[in-house]
């Protein structure tokens, strides 16, 4: 992990360096701007909170963005869990180009030595689809594995742990489906996961001066650690709201944009919940549904969603993107004031 330390702080000395981050055009709004401004008043009103950097895209055009002092457009930010809808879209490049399918078993991209010498019948049934949607079986750690130390292999450790349902029967989120889904996409493609994308998504999109973390075996994270800037973050939202085109290009199929982005398992799945307790989680945007690696949200959209107020916020009918980093305990009280002071009034 140190060396993934020294890895980073090379990367932000070197993002002065790195080419120019291609811009979003501008049609500056300034009469939504008060009414947008009042996201960083709710988000500081709640004790330790910080709206880092706020960004609204409509038609197209950047019509808003706000950046807090120390996190101007330049500087990289963490993305933690935000990082999982880029793996996921890995996935639908390898789908594209023929490497796999989301219905191939996980066990089929990985060696004797890195799974169980007994493979149960869930392990084995396992698919790629299982993975995406957090449904994989295994009782979740999230991000536990490093903390073991450098002496442990990511991928074998995760596959040896139990499995404690059926696959594809619940939803429990575990940041080590991202991973695996990210070694799946290095074996098949023969190059990091993260190399990968910048040939089918960063550099077209003109995405600069980004870092992602990998883990002791060199495989990229997935589940978390990519870093990017504000417009990078932004620009990924609308690539998705495009459905895979990028400047009159296609680079991704339509047909897998919309299967990533629609509600493939619920938060509740595998439960058996009361009518009134349904009628709460209609309301609660982390009860919507997942799909492949992000969340359903209200309105007929989807978002890109990490710990701590990393988010973008992508509705296809309201040709809407909004996107902001922030560090809040209360992520509940930032998106309904995202809700609130900026989704609602398109």
């Amino acid at each position: 992990m140190k060396a993934n330390k020294l890895l980073l702080l090379v990367a932000i000395c070197l993002c002065a360096c790195a080419p120019k981050e291609q811009m979003l055009p501008r049609a500056i709004e300034p009469a939504l701007a008060d009414e947008f401004d009042k996201v960083f008043n709710d988000v500081r009103d709640y004790t330790t909170n910080e709206l880092h950097s706020l960004i609204v895209v409509k038609d197209g055009k950047v019509i808003y963005e706000r950046y807090e002092p120390g996190h101007e457009p330049g500087v990289l930010h963490i993305m933690w869990s935000a990082s999982k809808t880029f793996t996921a879209t890995a996935i639908g490049f390898a789908v594209q180009d023929g490497l796999l399918s989301v219905d191939d078993k996980v066990t089929g991209f990985f060696t004797e030595e890195e799974l169980p010498a007994e493979i149960s019948p869930w392990l084995a049934q396992m698919t790629v689809k299982n993975l995406l949607t957090m449904s994989s079986g295994f009782d979740p750690i999230h991000a536990g594995i490093p903390r073991y130390g450098d002496d442990y292999d990511w991928a074998q450790t995760e596959l040896n742990r139990p499995l404690y349902f059926e696959p594809g029967t619940m939803y429990r989120y575990d940041s080590f489906d991202s991973y695996l889904l990210s070694v799946i996409v290095s074996r098949v493609t023969g190059m990091r996961m993260d190399e990968y994308l910048d040939g089918k998504l960063f550099r077209p999109l003109g995405i600069t001066g980004w870092y992602w973390e990998s883990s002791p075996q060199n495989y990229s994270s997935g589940g978390w650690g990519l870093y990017l800037k504000p417009e990078s973050f932004t620009k990924m939202g609308q690539f998705l709201l495009q459905e895979g085109v990028w400047n009159g290009k296609r680079l991704l199929n339509a047909e897998w944009v919309r299967e990533a982005s629609q509600a493939h398992i619920m938060q509740y799945a595998g439960t058996n919940p009361t009518p009134e307790q349904l009628e709460e989680y209609a309301k609660d945007d982390k009860k919507m549904g997942y799909g492949y690696q992000c969340w359903i949200s209200p309105y007929g959209g989807y978002r890109l969603d990490g710990a701590w107020g990393q988010n973008c916020y992508v509705y296809p009918e309201k040709n809407l993107v909004v996107c902001c980093f922030a560090h809040t305990k209360d992520t509940k009280l930032m998106r309904n004031s995202l809700y609130e002071h900026i989704i609602s009034k398109f």
